[in-house]
């Protein structure tokens, strides 16, 4: 008897792992950093010309597996975090699939690089998807970060189990093939609805629920997307009001007043965040709305 206990034990113990696996919650995707690369026969010089060469990834167009401190050109081309990165051709994509849990929402968080003069763009989706055009097209034209690499999220509600991640180079009026951003520590993260609380009337006013941040990287913070590139913001409870993105700090690497995160308003008067509160404000309360304001345009709600 208590050796047919201890197998049923053995196995509720193996299919409560198995669940929990199943689930993606947070940090890097399988080969995210993409540190498990193609074999030499899967390559004709930096192009893989294998779309299943790069393990727990599916290419299609020209796609280039790069070493940091790769020459192209006068450019030396750095990773910030491991040794490999991917560049992404024109009209070229990389796509995984991810078991996550359905009716969820989610954030995706990757690095990226520009390596040309054109104006360069990725478009960043998740397929199963109801929801008709529901993608981001994310501008690479700007960048805020001193060595050339930005973090970027992306939010979405997970409509199945299942789901296939895609980033894509879309296609420009450019003719060289070659020519497109690189790609690197892919990583998502479960974001939870924030609830408001007797001290504060505002969703996750202190800025502590949002994207994943990388956490050997120094690119420094993520680009949250305006609401115009991505209608499920990766900050729970706001809106990014303007057409400029906003930068999601962490304490690890920001002088952050009170908290482990916060936000930066990078572009000025040009950068806008919001939030409506619906509740009927009472006539004979007095409320008070307080912040604080860095003179780098760091802000935290409290």
């Amino acid at each position: 008897m208590q050796k047919i206990s201890a197998i049923l034990l053995v196995v509720v113990l193996l299919c409560a792992i198995s669940n929990g696996v199943l689930s993606f919650i947070d940090g890097i995707l399988p080969n995210g950093q993409f540190e498990y690369g193609p074999k030499p026969h899967q390559m004709k010089g930096t192009r893989v010309i294998d779309p299943k060469a790069i393990p727990n990834w599916e290419l299609t167009g020209f796609v280039e597996y790069i070493k940091s401190g790769q020459k192209q050109g006068d450019m030396l081309l750095v990773v910030p975090e491991g040794a490999f990165a991917v560049r992404l051709g024109e009209d070229a994509s990389i796509k995984t699939k991810v078991k996550v849990t359905k009716g969820l929402f989610y954030s995706i968080t990757f690095n990226v690089a520009r390596t040309c003069a054109q104006e360069e763009k990725l478009n960043v989706s998740v397929s199963p998807n109801s929801e008709p055009h529901d993608w981001g097209i994310l501008p690479m034209q700007t960048m805020y970060s001193s060595n050339g690499w930005d973090t970027y999220s992306w939010g979405f509600v997970a409509e199945a189990s299942d789901i296939e991640i895609s980033i894509h180079n879309p296609l420009t009026v450019e003719k060289d093939p070659a020519c497109g951003p690189l790609i690197d520590s892919i990583a998502l993260k479960a974001l939870f609805p924030p609830r408001r609380t007797n001290q504060n009337m505002l969703k996750n006013g202190d800025f502590e629920e949002g994207p994943f941040v990388l956490p050997k990287t120094d690119v420094g913070g993520v680009l949250i997307p305006p609401n115009i590139e991505d209608d499920h913001s990766p900050l729970p409870g706001w809106m990014i009001e303007s057409l400029k993105a906003v930068k999601y700090l962490d304490a690890e690497h920001f002088a952050i007043p009170k908290g482990k995160r916060a936000v930066e308003l990078i572009a000025g008067k040009e950068s806008a965040i919001a939030q409506v509160w619906s509740r009927r404000l009472q006539a004979k309360c007095m409320h008070f709305l307080s912040l604080w304001v860095m003179p780098t345009t760091l802000v935290r709600v409290i």
